[in-house]
C-alpha cells in the first residue's frame, strides 16, 4: 500500500493493460529493477535473487486480487510474461476500434468544443499508448471531420493554412474561439424585429455559387483564391487540379488508410478524391510486389480490410503512353482499384477534371478517363499484363467450356469473350429462331425423359457408331449420351436407361419405329412407361431434344475443328459436350445448371480442360524403371467418373487416368493425321484391358489380298493336292507368300507408324505438284519388308494419238520362270532377287498427260 501511495498506481484490474504497463516498467526502471520482468535472476547470485524477491513483492501489489488469484507463479518473469502473453494480444485489436471511433465520432450540440476536442485527444493518446504512430496532423484531420456543418468557414480556413503554421494547439485555440462567437454573436441570426428583412433577406440567391442569402455581386467564393492552384472561384477542398505520384519512395511496415465508400469497377481504376493511397486487389497486375502490412478502412462504412503487399503497376493510358504507378497497396478483399485523390498531389501532373478527365504537364494534354453516370471517374490506365494476358485468360475458359456462350460464362462468373471465335461461326452457323409459346415442365426430376436419334454421321466413330441418341430430362435438363452403331440398337439402350432410372414414367420421342414398336414399346407398356410420340413429319414438337441434339454436335464439331483431330473422334466429342452442358447454365431453367437441379450441388469446374489438348499422365511405378519416365504424353479426348478419358497417339490405347498435367497452350492431336479424311472403314472397339482402365484401338486384319474378282463363285468339294512331281511350287507359294498386297482403303485400317509408312511411299510415287488422270493405287509389301506402292493409269480412258501412240507391255511367263528356279536348285546356285524400279514394265512416255 505504501508503494501505491508513493506512486499512486491503481492495482491492475485487466482494463487499460497499455497504460498500466507503461507505468509499471516506470516504476520498476526507477528502482533498477526492470532487468527481473525480462529474465530470471541467478540462483548462484545472492543479490539478485533477493532482488527478484523484492520486485515479485512489487508486482503483486500492483495486482487487483481477481487478477492475482488466476495467476499462481513464483517468480516476477513468470507473472510478467503470463500477463504480456495474455492483454498485450489485444492490442492490434483495440487500435482498430479506436480507429474506427476517430473515423466516426461527431461533435454534439450538448458537447462542448473543448469537451470535444479532450475526447478525440484521449483516443488519440490511446492510440499512442498501445504502440501506434500517430501524428498531430492526423490529430487535426479527425477533428475536422467531426465538425458540424456550422464550421465549415472554419474549417475552409484552417485547411488553406500552410502546414508550417498548422499545430494542433492553433486549431483548437481557433475552434474554441469561434464556438465562443457563434454562441454570442447575433451576426448569424435575422433580426427578431424586422420580419420584412428577414424574409426578403432569405430569398436573395447567388447566381455564381448557388447559396441563398447573397447575390454574386457579395459573393466571397467569387473574389478568393485558392491555395492549391491560386485561382479564384473556389477553394482548396474543391480545386479540380491535383498531381499524380509516380514514386513516393516511402516503404512503411503498416498502412492505415481511409477512402470514401462507393461502387467500385474491379477491372478499372476509379480516381479517389477520399483514398489516401493507390489500391489495387489484382494480383496479377503487379510487375513487382513486397510483403506488406496494415489495415485500411472506409469513411462512410465500418468496413476493414487488410493490406498485404506494396508494388509497381506498369501500364498505358491513351495514345500508348506509358505510366508507372508506384508505392500501390495490394488489398485482396477490397473488389475494385483505385486511384488517391491525395497522392496526386507532389507530382508533375495536373488533372483536370471535366466530362473526361485529363493529365497535363509541361503543356502537353493527354486523355486520362471520363465520368460515370454514378459521378465516378474511371481512369483508362490499362496495366501491360492485363492488356497481354486478359483476351488469352477468356479465350483459355471460352475453349475449356467447350466454345460455351457469354450468357452462360457470366453466370458462373466466368471471364467471357470479345473477340470474334471462327471456331463458334464454323460449328454453329444457324438460321433465325423461331419464337415459342409456353410449355408446363415437370416438377421432380427423371421423370418425363425427352429423346431423339441424330445420324447417320460420316465418318464412323473407331468403334463403327453413326448415331448418337440424346437422354434428356424435362425438370433439370441434364443430358446423358448414348453412341449407337444401328438405330436398332436404341431400344436396348433405352431399355437399360429405364431400368436404372426407374422413376421414369413418360418419354416423349419422335415417330420413330425404334421407339414405337418392337421390343421397347413391349418393356414400357410392361413398366408403365407412356410413350409419347410426335406426330410424323413434325420435329418441332420434339424440339426439346432436337435443340439438345444441336447444342451437343455445335459444341463437338467446335472441338473437334479445333483439336484438329479426326473426325471419326466425333463420338468422343460429344460425349464431351454433354458433360460440359449439364455444368452450363441454361435460361429454359430459370439460368440455373443441370447438374444442380439434379443432384443439389453445385459442380465443381476446376477439372474442365480444352478437349485435344495434351495430356501427360502418370505410369505406375511396375510399369517403369528407375531412370524411365514418370510420364507419357497423350491426347485428351473426354471425361470419365473416375478421371480423364486419354489417347496414347502411338500405341492407339484409350486409358482413364487421374494423374495428369495438361499443356492446355499445345496440341499434339495437330500432328495425328490419317492418309485421308475420306476413310470410312476404321473401328475402335473401346474393350476393357485390365485393371488400368485401357482400352486399345483395334483393326481388321491387314494381310488382305486385292479382290479383283465380283460375283459369286461356287466352291468345288473336291480336295485339292499339288502334284507330287512338282515341289518346288512349294518354294514357290512361299516366295508369293512373303508380299502382302492390301487395297488402299486398307491402310485407315493400320496402325499409325504403318500409316505413316504407306504415306511416305505413295508421296514417292506420285509427288503433291502432279495432277493426275483416273488411276488407281496398287499396294504390295514386299517380303524383305519395303512398302511399294504402284500407281496405275486406267488404260480404257486413254485416247489412242493423245494419250500415246505406240504400246509397249512386256510379260513374263510364270512356266519360264519356274523352270529357271528349278535349275539354281538343282545347281546349288543362290538366287538374287533385285527390284528394279525403271525397269521395262514401265513404258517411255512423251507426251504430256494428267492423271485423277
Amino acid at each position: 500500500m505504501a508503494l501505491n501511495r508513493e506512486y499512486t498506481v491503481a492495482p491492475f484490474d485487466g482494463a487499460n493493460f497499455s497504460v498500466w504497463n507503461r507505468r509499471v516498467k516506470a516504476i520498476f526502471a526507477a528502482k533498477e529493477l526492470d532487468n527481473f520482468l525480462e529474465k530470471e535472476a541467478d540462483a548462484t547470485n545472492d543479490t539478485e535473487v533477493s532482488k527478484s524477491k523484492k520486485a515479485y513483492a512489487i508486482l503483486l501489489t500492483l495486482l487487483d486480487d481477481k487478477i492475482l488469484s488466476s495467476l499462481q507463479k513464483d517468480t516476477a518473469f513468470k507473472i510478467w510474461k503470463a500477463l504480456i502473453s495474455t492483454y498485450e494480444a489485444k492490442g492490434a485489436v483495440n487500435q482498430i476500434l479506436t480507429r474506427k471511433r476517430l473515423a466516426t465520432i461527431r461533435k454534439s450540440k450538448e458537447t462542448s468544443m473543448q469537451q470535444h476536442i479532450d475526447e478525440i485527444l484521449k483516443l488519440v493518446l490511446d492510440l499512442r499508448v498501445s504502440g501506434a504512430e500517430v501524428s498531430d496532423i492526423d490529430s487535426i484531420v479527425y477533428i475536422l471531420m467531426s465538425l458540424p456543418k456550422e464550421y465549415e468557414s472554419v474549417k475552409v480556413a484552417l485547411e488553406n493554412q500552410p502546414n508550417v503554421n498548422l499545430t494542433l494547439e492553433l486549431v483548437t485555440q481557433r475552434l474554441i474561439d469561434s464556438e465562443a462567437l457563434m454562441n454570442d454573436s447575433k451576426l448569424l441570426k435575422y433580426p427578431t424585429d424586422n420580419a420584412t428583412f428577414a424574409a426578403k433577406y432569405k430569398k436573395l440567391i447567388c447566381n455564381f455559387c448557388s447559396k441563398k442569402g447573397h447575390t454574386s455581386k457579395f459573393c466571397r467564393l467569387k473574389t478568393s483564391k485558392c491555395f492549391s492552384c491560386g485561382k479564384a472561384g473556389h477553394y482548396k477542398r474543391d480545386c479540380p487540379v491535383s498531381k499524380i505520384t509516380a514514386d513516393s519512395g516511402a516503404r512503411h511496415s503498416a498502412y492505415e488508410i481511409t477512402f470514401a465508400a462507393g461502387t467500385l469497377n474491379e477491372d478499372k481504376f476509379i480516381i479517389d478524391s477520399g483514398a489516401t493511397s493507390h489500391m489495387c486487389s489484382r494480383k496479377e497486375w503487379f510487375s513487382s510486389l513486397e510483403p506488406a502490412s496494415g489495415i485500411i478502412k472506409c469513411a462512410s462504412k465500418s468496413a476493414v480490410f487488410q493490406v498485404e503487399g506494396i508494388g509497381i503497376i506498369r501500364g498505358e493510358i491513351s495514345n500508348n503512353v506509358n505510366l508507372n504507378l508506384k508505392d500501390v497497396l495490394y488489398v485482396p478483399n477490397l473488389n475494385g482499384q483505385l486511384l488517391s485523390g491525395q497522392k496526386i498531389e507532389a507530382a508533375g501532373f495536373c488533372v483536370i477534371f471535366k466530362k473526361e478527365v485529363f493529365l497535363e504537364k509541361e503543356n502537353k494534354c493527354l486523355l486520362f478517363g471520363h465520368r460515370k453516370n454514378c459521378g465516378q471517374y474511371i481512369s483508362d490506365f490499362i496495366p501491360h499484363c492485363e492488356i497481354a494476358l486478359k483476351s488469352d485468360i477468356d479465350d483459355l475458359w471460352h475453349r475449356r467450356c467447350g466454345h460455351s456462350c457469354n450468357q452462360s460464362l457470366k453466370q458462373l462468373g466466368l471471364p467471357t469473350i470479345s473477340s470474334f471465335c471462327e471456331v463458334c461461326t464454323r460449328a454453329k452457323q444457324c438460321v433465325t429462331p423461331v419464337g415459342k409459346g409456353p410449355r408446363r415442365r415437370e416438377t421432380v426430376p427423371m421423370v418425363m425423359i425427352h429423346t431423339d436419334i441424330c445420324g447417320p454421321i460420316v465418318p464412323k466413330t473407331f468403334a463403327g457408331e453413326q448415331y448418337f441418341m440424346t437422354l434428356l430430362d424435362d425438370y433439370s435438363h441434364f443430358t446423358e449420351v448414348r453412341l449407337l452403331k444401328r438405330k436398332s440398337d436404341a431400344a436396348s439402350e433405352l431399355k437399360n436407361f429405364c431400368q436404372l432410372n426407374p422413376s421414369v414414367k413418360k418419354i416423349r420421342c419422335d415417330n420413330g419405329k425404334e421407339y414405337v414398336d418392337g421390343e421397347f414399346l413391349k418393356f414400357a407398356n410392361e413398366a408403365g412407361i407412356k410413350i409419347d410420340p410426335s406426330p410424323p413429319y413434325t420435329p418441332c414438337l420434339n424440339g426439346v431434344a432436337e435443340r439438345a441434339n444441336r447444342s451437343l454436335l455445335e459444341k463437338g464439331r467446335a472441338m473437334i475443328f479445333e483439336s484438329n483431330l479426326p473426325k471419326n473422334f466425333w463420338g468422343f466429342a460429344v460425349l464431351t459436350a454433354a458433360y460440359i452442358n449439364n455444368r452450363m447454365p441454361n435460361t429454359s431453367i430459370d439460368s440455373h445448371t443441370p447438374y444442380y437441379l439434379k443432384y443439389n450441388t453445385h459442380a465443381d469446374l476446376k477439372n474442365l480442360r480444352v478437349f485435344g489438348s495434351d495430356a501427360y499422365t502418370l505410369i505406375p511405378n511396375s510399369q517403369r524403371k528407375k531412370l524411365d519416365d514418370k510420364c507419357k504424353k497423350m491426347i485428351f479426348i473426354g471425361y470419365s467418373s473416375m478421371g480423364y478419358r486419354l489417347l496414347d497417339p502411338t500405341t492407339k490405347r484409350i486409358i482413364i487416368s487421374k494423374n495428369v498435367k495438361f499443356n492446355e497452350e499445345n496440341k499434339s492431336s495437330n500432328d495425328f493425321n490419317y492418309v485421308s479424311p475420306n476413310i470410312d472403314g476404321s473401328e475402335l472397339d473401346a474393350e476393357n484391358q485390365s485393371e488400368e482402365s485401357e482400352t486399345d484401338i483395334c483393326v481388321p486384319s491387314t494381310e488382305q489380298s486385292e479382290d479383283t474378282s465380283e460375283g459369286t463363285v461356287r466352291k468345288s468339294s473336291r480336295e485339292k493336292k499339288h502334284p507330287i512331281r512338282f515341289p518346288e511350287s512349294e518354294i514357290y507359294q512361299a516366295m508369293l507368300s512373303q508380299e502382302k498386297t492390301l487395297k488402299f482403303d486398307d491402310i485407315s485400317t493400320l496402325p499409325h507408324s504403318e500409316q505413316q509408312n504407306w504415306k511416305a511411299a505413295l508421296d514417292e510415287e506420285m509427288p503433291m505438284d502432279r495432277k493426275a488422270i483416273s488411276c488407281r493405287w496398287v499396294l504390295r509389301k514386299k517380303r524383305d519388308g519395303k512398302y511399294k506402292a504402284r500407281l496405275v493409269a486406267r488404260g480404257f480412258m486413254q485416247k489412242e494419238g493423245v494419250d500415246y501412240f505406240e504400246t509397249f507391255s512386256p510379260v513374263i511367263s510364270m512356266p519360264a520362270l519356274r523352270l529357271l528356279l528349278i535349275i539354281m536348285l538343282n545347281e546349288n546356285s543362290n538366287v538374287l532377287v533385285l527390284d528394279v524400279k525403271t525397269a521395262s514394265l514401265n513404258g517411255e512416255l512423251n507426251e504430256t498427260i494428267y492423271m485423277d
